[in-house]
């Protein structure tokens, strides 16, 4: 059991460097993209559609993990 979250543990850090990663290519912030997506702020003219996407896709992909990680911890922490 321990091995499943270990792995997840480590998806997690794998996307959130590639997320740093496509953040950086696109000079935004986390904060940026929270505000761009929230329509709080505009789309800087540098930014293109298909780099958000890029972006949108590795979120997808954390909140995958993270809900994963929680379906484990309901699982084992039931008692």
């Amino acid at each position: 059991m321990f091995e499943k979250i270990d792995e997840i543990f480590k998806n997690i850090e794998d996307i959130r460097d590639d997320i740093n990663i496509l953040l950086n290519i696109a000079k935004i912030s986390l904060i940026d993209y929270i505000m761009i997506k929230r329509g709080s702020q505009d789309m800087p003219e540098h930014l293109t559609f298909t780099m958000l996407a890029q972006i949108d896709e590795q979120i997808e992909k954390l909140k995958a993990q993270i809900d994963a990680l929680n379906k484990l911890k309901r699982e084992l922490l039931v008692f």
